[in-house]
């Protein structure tokens, strides 16, 4: 079945399993870019802007192969002031511009399906305050 013209076919399977309050959403970065948030990647870069670093060689590698979980917690250790800095800055880079064109239009589809489909639990890697929508 196709919810969306051209989306992608949903298996019968699933759909019984999220009408039987079987199916668990985990969302990503992604789901916030219209709140005009990063991604890992660019949380990654912002951090190191605003803080004004330049990343040493370890650094750079952990950001280049991906484990950016692993570039803050570098940045975090080799910075003065390190973790309370870091998380400073990250939730200033992470607030989202409310304003922007259908800044939360996901973030509440995806609480309407919870609400109306029974949908068990959600996970966010990191989104917005839900009392805001």
């Amino acid at each position: 079945m196709q919810f969306v013209r051209h989306g992608p076919d949903s298996p019968e399977r699933l759909l019984q399993a999220h009408e039987d309050g079987k199916v668990v959403l985990f969302c990503g970065a992604g789901i916030s870019y219209p709140a005009q948030r990063p991604n890992f990647a660019g949380l990654v870069n912002r951090l190191d802007q605003e803080l004004s670093v330049t990343p040493y060689p370890v650094q750079r590698f952990a950001i280049k192969a991906g484990p950016f979980d692993t570039a803050i917690g570098l940045l975090e250790a080799d910075l003065m002031g390190g973790r309370q800095a870091v998380r400073r800055s990250i939730a200033t880079i992470l607030k989202p511009k409310l304003d922007a064109p259908n800044a939360t239009a996901t973030h509440k589809a995806l609480l309407t399906l919870v609400k109306n489909r029974k949908l068990g639990r959600m996970s966010w890697r990191y989104s917005v305050d839900l009392s805001m929508i």
